[in-house]
């Protein structure tokens, strides 16, 4: 996982309303008011420094691409993790996924998996590739999946207990801020970093990233073995490339459950 080097920030509030004061006393905002236009002020505002990278400059031209990896089908109804191995159609589909990334013009700099089985599993289908097999591996028990908030509506479980949601969603979130951050200055090309986990965690960590309400990550469905690419920008803007991609295997190879 990419170190990240501490920097100071202003307060996240006081970034906020310095830029929505910024883009008041804006003269096309002011315009924008006079023609009838939408008035800005009032929609949520983008968090400019959400990584408390927002202050370094000179800023690079380059970007980090986090490609995110659902592990495959796996067996469910086993109780310890060390047999909830993928089945067969869970390497079928590890494999599958696999030849889509060897299909990309890029090698990432580094795959990370989760500590997990049926993670660990997939991972091993992408390192066995010739394409990758020089990359750098780690594994992170931060990516195991959890309940990182309570969802709303509420899944059919109902409401989550404070403690599993608190220990789960700290772990996660670290796994969030070790991982998406802008590109810094001195990088001299486009980066691509694989990270293969778990439904949870993808559909939470998508939520963080576009900076939309963290309970709507229940509201997504991610394919097993499917790809999900988020991009951020040096100005810290980050774009959603693709959700959950599994359009690469037969239709009898998609699964959610």
């Amino acid at each position: 996982v990419h170190a990240v080097h501490a920097v100071h920030a202003p307060p996240h509030n006081k970034a906020l309303s310095d830029d929505q004061n910024r883009q008041k006393q804006h003269p096309q905002h002011q315009q924008n008011q006079r023609d009838g236009l939408v008035d800005l002020s009032k929609l949520q505002q983008w968090n400019h420094d959400w990584d408390g990278r927002h202050h370094v400059r000179p800023r690079g031209r380059k970007t980090r691409y986090i490609v995110l990896i659902r592990h495959g089908h796996y067996k469910s109804d086993e109780p310890d993790d060390p047999k909830r191995e993928l089945t067969k159609l869970g390497h079928w589909q590890a494999e599958l996924m696999t030849k889509r990334l060897e299909q990309y013009h890029w090698v990432p700099t580094q795959i990370s998996c989760s500590t997990l089985t049926r993670a660990m599993q997939t991972a091993h289908h992408i390192q066995s590739s010739s394409k990758f097999m020089h990359v750098d591996n780690v594994v992170d028990s931060k990516l195991r999946e959890g309940r990182p908030h309570q969802p709303i509506p509420p899944a059919r479980a109902g409401i989550y207990s404070k403690s599993q949601v608190q220990r789960d969603g700290g772990r996660i979130d670290a796994a969030f801020e070790s991982i998406f951050y802008r590109p810094g200055p001195d990088q001299r090309h486009n980066t691509y970093e694989v990270v293969v986990c778990h439904a949870n965690v993808i559909r939470y960590f998508v939520c963080r990233a576009l900076q939309i309400p963290k309970e709507a990550w229940l509201r997504m469905a991610i394919p097993h073995c499917s790809i999900t690419i988020l991009a951020i920008r040096p100005t810290g803007y980050v774009s959603l490339k693709c959700l959950g991609e599994s359009g690469f295997m037969p239709i009898e190879a998609v699964t959610t459950n």
